[in-house]
């Protein structure tokens, strides 16, 4: 059985194309998943309404971490 997760990427000025969008989405999904293994991407979609890219890929079977979201704060407390 295949293992799907999905990532949402907000859009800055440099990203747009799809070779840096496959880029992000393979680095922050091997970091998520802890990972050296290369991460299939198995779909990169955009939605218009919320005006974010969302990457869908694959979790390795040999993957015996499971995926916990992260949460990144920005600024100070």
């Amino acid at each position: 059985m295949v293992r799907l997760k999905a990532l949402v990427v907000y859009p800055r000025d440099g990203v747009g194309d799809f070779g840096d969008l496959l880029a992000i989405g393979r680095a922050e999904a091997k970091r998520i998943l802890r990972t050296r293994e290369n991460v299939n991407v198995k779909d990169i979609l955009y939605s218009a309404k919320c005006g974010v890219h969302i990457i869908i890929f694959e979790v390795p079977e040999s993957t015996l971490v499971e995926a916990i979201p992260l949460v990144v704060r920005g600024g100070s407390r």
